[in-house]
């Protein structure tokens, strides 16, 4: 048997984009409401977020941090963490300024001196 046949003709894929992981509060936007969640990861393609009342499947969201705005749709709820499929890819300039976004966060239980 051809190990191709199961899949159409096409070989099985993973993942075509690399995930980073984020962990950042992003401000998330949909027709319904706003509301602050947790960006999981992102990748050029999706992110996954996590949080109350995130938007359901086949609903379009606006991502907004770091002065990056992401534009897509839920494509998976499973009312925990969603996860959006972006309307065009992430630019490399746009990934960076999120992976700076985490760098600027604050560590938890550190003071920064004056």
């Amino acid at each position: 048997m051809d190990p191709n046949s199961r899949f159409g003709g096409r070989r099985a894929e993973r993942r075509k984009s690399q995930r980073d992981p984020m962990g950042i509060p992003v401000a998330l936007h949909s027709i319904a409401q706003s509301r602050v969640v947790t960006m999981v990861d992102v990748s050029t393609t999706g992110a996954r977020v996590a949080g109350h009342g995130l938007p359901d499947v086949g609903k379009d969201v606006l991502l907004k941090v770091a002065g990056v705005e992401l534009f897509g749709t839920v494509v998976r709820n499973n009312e925990k963490e969603a996860a959006m499929r972006f309307d065009q890819p992430v630019r490399a300039s746009e990934l960076e300024k999120l992976r700076s976004a985490i760098d600027d966060q604050p560590t938890e239980g550190t003071i920064e001196e004056q």
